[in-house]
C-alpha cells in the first residue's frame, strides 16, 4: 500500500509554531449571529470543527486549507494565523480526536490498571475485567464517536502517517496493551506469545466490525442506526463470544 502524502509541508508557513507540538483543546462550535463579531477562541473552534469534517470527508490529501475556511465560514488568513499550516490543524484534529476518546474510555482503563498492579488476578476477574474493557470501547465507537472520527480513525489506520502515533499512544494502544495482559491471564498463557496477541486482537475486533464496517452490519440487522437497545443487542453478542474465546483455555486442557 503507498505511503500516506507528506504532512510537513505548510500551507502558509508564518504561524506555524504557534501550536506544533501541543494539545489542542476544542470547545463546542459557537452558534452567533451574523454580526456577532467572534472571539479567537471562537474562530479557532469554528475552525477545528470544520477541519474534522473536511478531512473526515475528503482524506488528507485532498483537502485545502480554502475548502477548510469555506466550511467554517472564517477567512483562509485565520488558518495560518492560528494552526500555522494544515499539516498542524490536521494534527490538532487527530490529538483532539485521541484525547476525546481517552476521557471516555478513562476511568475503566484505570480501574483496570489499578486491578492489574494491586496483585495477582485470577483468571476470571481477568475475564471480567476484558468485558468492562471492551464494553467500554464500543460504547465508545459505537454511541459517543462521531461518524467524523471514525473516517479519521480509519484512514490512519489503512494508510498510518505521523498522527497515528498520536491514536496509538493514547487510548488505543493503553487498551490493547490490558486487552493482552487480561487474555494471558484468562488464557494461562504468555502474553509476549504470538497467539495469546492475536486472540485479544481478535476480541477488539469484533467491536470495530461495528463501525468500520457500519453499513453492512446495519443491512444485515435490519436496523437504520445504533442507539441504546441496539447496542445492548450488540453488547451481548460481543460478551457471548468473548466468553467463547476465553473458555478455549478449557477445551486445551481437556484436549492435552
Amino acid at each position: 500500500m503507498s505511503k500516506s502524502p507528506s504532512r510537513t509541508a505548510a500551507s502558509g508557513s508564518p504561524g506555524a509554531s504557534r501550536s506544533r507540538g501541543r494539545s489542542v483543546a476544542v470547545e463546542p462550535e459557537p452558534k452567533r449571529g451574523k454580526k456577532e463579531a467572534l472571539t479567537p477562541q471562537d474562530t479557532r473552534s469554528k475552525l477545528m470543527h470544520a477541519a474534522m469534517r473536511v478531512f473526515a470527508r475528503e482524506g488528507f490529501a485532498a483537502a485545502s486549507t480554502r475548502m477548510i475556511a469555506t466550511e467554517s465560514g472564517v477567512n483562509l488568513q485565520a488558518i495560518t494565523y492560528h494552526f500555522g499550516s494544515k499539516a498542524e490543524l490536521y494534527r490538532g484534529v487527530v490529538q483532539h480526536i485521541a484525547d476525546a476518546m481517552s476521557a471516555i474510555v478513562g476511568p475503566a482503563a484505570v480501574a483496570i490498571e489499578g486491578r492489574l498492579s494491586a496483585g495477582a488476578v485470577p483468571p476470571d476477574d481477568a475475564r471480567e475485567l476484558v468485558h468492562l474493557a471492551l464494553a467500554n470501547i464500543a460504547r465508545a465507537l459505537l454511541l459517543e464517536a462521531s461518524d467524523d472520527w471514525a473516517r479519521i480513525i480509519l484512514r490512519e489506520q489503512m494508510q498510518p502517517g505521523p498522527e497515528f502515533e498520536i491514536l496509538f499512544s493514547s487510548s488505543m494502544g493503553r487498551m490493547l496493551t490490558m486487552l493482552v495482559r487480561l487474555t494471558a491471564i484468562a488464557l494461562d498463557r504468555d502474553p509476549a506469545d504470538t497467539e495469546t496477541r492475536a486472540r485479544a486482537l481478535a476480541m477488539l475486533g469484533q467491536v470495530l466490525v461495528f463501525r468500520m464496517a457500519r453499513a453492512a452490519a446495519l443491512r444485515v440487522l435490519g436496523w437504520n442506526k445504533i442507539g441504546k437497545d441496539e447496542f445492548h443487542v450488540l453488547e451481548r453478542a460481543i460478551r457471548a463470544n468473548v466468553d467463547a474465546i476465553l473458555a478455549q483455555k478449557d477445551a486445551e486442557r481437556s484436549a492435552s
